[in-house]
């Protein structure tokens, strides 16, 4: 298990081959764009259709008449109907499919695909500045792909370093489509406030090995980050700050602990407790939000605990797996057929929980964090620092994690805020379920982009 199964990678686009040249009808429902190339009128039996994101690449059968048209693939269960707009520009729908049943879809013709799009998503022009670069890391020597915003007009202002969550992202820490840092940002340069945003290791234009990497060694890139601000005399970086998003928050109380530069520090659904307390909290949150009783959950994560102080124990340089098969072999025996069936751990699972669970065990950055200790860094923590969380994460439980920065930290300026009805990923849920955050059309719950402009501001004024 990761200790933040936090971050939603963004899905790699499997976008079918259609000429440019061609007519493009593409809709949008939730996390899925819709696309059919060519003209529905053009007489032809078939056009070319796909969903990128589902990585579908077909043909559907067209029917089109003077104010309707359909479509389908029996094969593959794709259904569409929909009436035409007055001029013919757009077809308003039905689209049907296992993944995607009874979906209203507007399919609106285009004379090139589109990216996915949501509401939040700020559009040009922008009343702020936006520059696109590359630098080189003094110590790291890696290449890195930014995006500096800055407020227009304004010599002196704040600045925040935006620190994604765990697994690889882009600049813009795009999740099923949501680009979450470029609407933070976005809200920031409108309030006055800079932001710098750089893609993960191995990703965009930013060099290095992101597989091989720690969560020490992403603290070492935000200090890269920093050395570059302060080196750029066209940059006012004299105020800066850290805002860290899930695993982004544990590295920003790495760094924040240690640089002086740092004058302020926004933990958003950041690690507040120690690495195993993490895994025992996020796990329990997770397997309750699948509706397992009580007792399954209590056998499950009694395993996952075993299997969790095997790894705590097992020296960096050792792997894990042999200690694990044993640890899990043994607790096998004690338990009841019924209750492995419970705990699908039957007819040979045990063996694919233990490969997957195995291969993440030994994995450099598991080892470091199941390691972490906030006590060996949160005392030395001196500056203003807001920490958020939402009541309905279950991957960062709020009020352990918060409590246990409120323990820790060394700060006398520290405020904390709980927010009702918020995911980790900060969108308003219903289910709150990880398989719900496609669902959700919000991408930055807009109370807490307020929020953490005002206490920005605040701070910067005094």
């Amino acid at each position: 298990m990761k200790i933040v199964n936090f971050l939603y990678l963004s899905i790699v686009l499997l976008c079918c081959q259609i000429g440019f040249s061609q007519t493009i009808w593409q809709g949008q429902y939730q996390s899925y764009r819709i696309i059919v190339s060519g003209d529905f009128d053009a007489k032809k039996d078939s056009l070319s259709f796909s969903i990128p994101e589902l990585g579908s690449d077909c043909k559907v059968a067209v029917k089109a008449a003077a104010d309707s048209v359909s479509f389908k693939n029996g094969m593959y269960g794709y259904t569409f109907k929909g009436k035409y707009s007055s001029d013919k520009t757009a077809v308003t729908g039905i689209f049907n499919n296992y993944s995607i049943p009874n979906a209203a879809v507007v399919l609106k013709k285009q004379n090139q695909i589109k990216p996915l799009f949501f509401a939040q998503h700020p559009q040009k022009p922008y009343p702020y500045e936006v520059k696109d670069f590359t630098f080189v890391g003094k110590n790291t020597k890696l290449a890195y792909g930014a995006t500096l915003t800055l407020p227009k007009n304004r010599k002196k202002y704040p600045l925040a370093i935006l620190i994604s969550g765990t697994g690889q992202h882009d600049r813009n820490y795009t999740f099923m489509g949501r680009e979450f840092f470029t609407v933070l940002a976005d809200y920031l340069a409108r309030n006055g406030i800079a932001s710098l945003r750089v893609d993960d290791r191995g990703f965009g234009k930013t060099a290095g090995d992101f597989e091989s990497a720690t969560t020490g060694d992403f603290a070492d890139d935000i200090e890269e980050e920093i050395a570059y601000l302060k080196s750029d005399k066209n940059v006012d970086a004299s105020y800066i700050g850290l805002i860290g998003h899930s695993e982004g928050g544990m590295i920003a109380s790495i760094v924040s602990s240690r640089n002086k530069d740092v004058k302020f520090m926004i933990s958003l659904s950041g690690v507040g407790v120690s690495g195993l307390e993490m895994l025992n909290l996020q796990n329990t949150a997770i397997l309750k939000s699948f509706n397992f009783t009580d007792e399954v959950v209590a056998k499950q994560m009694e395993l996952y605990n075993i299997l969790f102080k095997a790894v705590y124990e097992t020296k960096d340089d050792e792997s894990v797996k042999p200690v694990m098969e044993i640890k899990l072999k043994e607790w096998m025996q004690k338990q009841d057929s019924v209750m492995l069936k419970k705990v699908q751990l039957w007819e040979g699972r045990d063996q694919t929980f233990l490969y997957r669970y195995g291969k993440d065990a030994d994995r450099k950055w598991y080892r470091y964090t199941i390691h972490y200790n906030p006590e060996d860094y949160l005392p030395k923590i001196k500056i203003p620092v807001f920490v958020g969380n939402g009541d309905r994460d279950i991957q960062v439980p709020a009020l352990e994690n918060i409590n246990s920065f409120k323990k820790y930290l060394g700060t006398k300026d520290l405020t904390s805020k709980i927010y009702p009805g918020l995911n980790h990923m900060y969108q308003h849920c219903r289910t709150c379920t990880q398989k719900e955050v496609k669902e959700l059309d919000e991408v930055f719950a807009p109370e807490v982009l307020d929020d953490i402009s005002k206490w920005i501001l605040q701070r910067y004024k005094k």
